[in-house]
């Protein structure tokens, strides 16, 4: 099956694509999206991605369906009355409105035919209604929320990118909405959520950035223009709604002559200051330094090749593809940072070609970091400061913004653009002055 015709199917498209009734299919999907939600995966009530039917196991349930049908999966009875036998059904099946599992019973078939006819048209008529009604108050903000994730193909989110949505989502937004219908949340009710998110108080006693703000309102508007493009919303309630928080324009980093003062402070401990190093003269990002290995690094050529990223997720070490495809790319070297790094590499111990060389988390450089900038009397920046120091240096020097934005692996220029655009706004003054000297010599 191509990727692009992926989707999620309802078990009335599963009976008429594997030539099996309703009632069959539906019992086939559940059981399978249980066994999923057992396993970590997302699922939707009654449907299935279409991307099973291709599966092995699937193909095998179906096999199993039909070769017990008469026994297993259609559980009709048969009972004495006076004038003979009748027959019952009963079976469970999940409720579309409220993603319960409920139990119907239904006594006084003359047959089992009868009785087995009875559960099909139940459910087949189960699943119309849930086609056909697709009614806006069915839905909750939480139902949505798990619809919008099913709609992205899992590959395309990062396992970090998936635990860092659902913890925005877990602490600041589903306490407030996850039970709530989506056609009834108003713009009132954003506005007096934004106020009680803006209120929040951490165990610092600091009340949250306006940058993290920014990235929960995003994560909060993603579900509602969701639902409102896919027509379960008349009306959009962020169409009055000022977002919270504000984009951070203006970047933290240091001069050259300001980071030498910190590297002098860094080298006494050589673990850090080498990555440290490798972050300012490169460029690189924090996962993309602690993600690399021997094979990455071409010291006879002089250069870095980006093509991982390092995480912590839920305890374990991630390795995974950087941020984007134009992220994968050779970072040039100066010699003396290929010095540099000879040294440290000739420090460890029998490295091994695919060992991370620099074995240490993003907790522990933030803290040393950290440290040795108030050692060094510097005013304090974060880690990827130092990324923007090295695109600060470059600028600096008049490099076009096309090499810098290729050489620290943005998408596109315009990204370079929005980021550091009043760095390059800084440098027309130098530039025009410069014309000027060639003028009046």
């Amino acid at each position: 099956m191509d990727e692009s015709t992926r989707r999620m199917l309802s078990a009335k498209q599963v009976a008429e694509i594997l030539d099996i009734s309703v009632s069959y299919a539906y019992k086939i999907i559940n059981q399978l999206n249980r066994e999923l939600e057992k396993a970590g995966y997302l699922t939707l009530q009654g449907k299935v991605d279409s991307l099973y039917l291709k599966n092995d196991s699937f193909r095998q349930r179906k096999n199993c369906v039909q070769e017990t049908e008469r026994s297993e999966w259609m559980p009709q009875y048969k009972y004495q009355v006076k004038k003979g036998v009748k027959w019952l059904v009963k079976f469970n099946y999940l409720d579309p409105k409220t993603g319960k599992t409920k139990t119907e019973y239904k006594r006084g078939f003359d047959s089992k035919r009868e009785a087995k006819e009875y559960e099909e048209n139940f459910l087949e008529n189960l699943e119309d209604n849930n086609d056909e009604e697709e009614l806006l108050y069915e839905r909750t903000f939480g139902n949505v929320f798990q619809e919008y994730l099913m709609s992205h193909k899992r590959e395309d989110i990062k396992e970090s990118t998936l635990e860092t949505k659902f913890n925005v989502f877990e602490k600041h937004i589903f306490p407030t909405f996850k039970e709530r219908l989506i056609d009834e949340i108003t713009d009132d009710d954003i506005a007096e959520w934004q106020a009680k998110v803006k209120s929040f108080v951490m165990p610092n006693g600091k009340h949250l950035s306006n940058s993290f703000l920014r990235t929960i309102q995003s994560q909060f508007n993603s579900i509602i223009n969701y639902a409102y493009s896919k027509g379960y919303l008349k009306q959009n309630p962020l169409a009055d709604i000022k977002n919270m928080g504000i984009k951070d324009k203006r970047i933290e980093f240091w001069s050259s002559d300001e980071y030498e003062r910190f590297a002098y402070c860094a080298m006494k401990l050589p673990n850090y200051y080498y990555a440290y190093e490798v972050l300012y003269w490169c460029g690189l990002r924090e996962g993309e330094m602690l993600a690399l290995t021997l094979s990455d690094i071409d010291l006879e050529q002089g250069y870095i090749s980006v093509s991982k990223t390092f995480q912590r997720v839920k305890g374990k070490d991630v390795i995974s593809t950087p941020k984007t495809q134009s992220s994968v790319r050779k970072v040039s070297m100066p010699a003396f940072l290929c010095d540099e790094l000879r040294e440290y590499i000739d420090m460890l111990y029998e490295p091994e070609p695919n060992q991370r060389i620099f074995a240490v988390t993003k907790t522990t450089l933030t803290k040393h970091f950290h440290n040795l900038s108030d050692e060094a009397g510097l005013k304090r920046i974060t880690v990827h400061g130092l990324r923007h120091s090295h695109v600060s240096l470059l600028i600096n020097k008049k490099y076009d913004i096309f090499e810098v934005s290729k050489r620290i692996g943005h998408k596109s220029i315009k990204t370079t653009q929005d980021v550091y655009g009043h760095l390059f706004d800084e440098v027309q003054q130098t530039i025009a002055n410069d014309l000027d000297s060639i003028r009046r010599r």
